[in-house]
């Protein structure tokens, strides 16, 4: 009888051990994510938006800026003509309905496919240290749109540019709701790997223009 009620009362100190280790450990990674440990980062003389740019065109990207939301539509096609290319393109279902879009454009929201030409997406975030931008997916916005058309046009609100890497998932944790895909895309597609020579397009869009506002 002594050595069943030794073995139980083991048995519920191991179970109390473990339940504070548990406990110790959420407080832990709880603190460790409001309370990040702060690396050295580098530092620029310009503003963000300035730094953006020169990032983004350095890895072969193009923007356009423009006064307000209601021009991006105007934006998108003044691009298509320029590059000579299908006015017809995927977009973001909120910038679909968001805008008054000129009639020679034809507009429609569905997951991309292989062939589609250009795609118009809703950036999360502009990062000034690399010119990247984080997209997030949603039915909205769907994850196919960052690589299966060969053209990406991308609404940047200049507000939503920040500083670091880092300062996506700050704001993100500020976010009612995680999205289940986080990409941040830094210029086109590209390869070296067919005889060291840069090829666009490898493995997703061979223009990546961001439409600042």
């Amino acid at each position: 009888m002594d050595t069943s009620r030794d073995i139980i009362l083991g048995n519920i100190r191991q179970s109390l051990k473990r339940y504070v280790l548990d406990v110790t450990t959420e407080q832990s990674l709880s603190y460790g994510l409001k309370h990040p440990t702060q690396h050295i980062r580098p530092d620029w003389e310009q503003d963000n938006l300035q730094r953006f740019i020169q990032q983004l065109e350095s890895v072969v990207g193009t923007y356009e800026y423009i006064d307000s939301i209601a021009d991006f539509p105007n934006a998108v096609l003044r691009f298509l003509e320029q590059h000579q290319l299908r006015l017809e393109i995927l977009c973001d279902a909120q910038l679909k309905v968001l805008c008054p879009w000129p009639s020679e454009l034809t507009l429609q929201h569905r997951a991309a496919q292989a062939g589609d030409s250009t795609s118009v997406s809703y950036a999360f975030a502009g990062v000034a240290e690399t010119g990247s931008i984080a997209m997030l997916s949603s039915e909205n916005n769907p994850t196919s749109f960052n690589f299966l058309p060969d053209n990406h046009i991308v609404l940047l609100e200049q507000k939503n540019i920040v500083s670091h890497m880092e300062d996506v998932w700050t704001t993100l944790r500020h976010q009612a709701r995680t999205p289940r895909t986080i990409n941040i895309i830094t210029g086109p597609s590209r390869t070296a790997d067919i005889e060291q020579t840069i090829q666009l397009g490898a493995h997703g869009p061979r223009h990546l223009h961001v439409v600042i506002v």
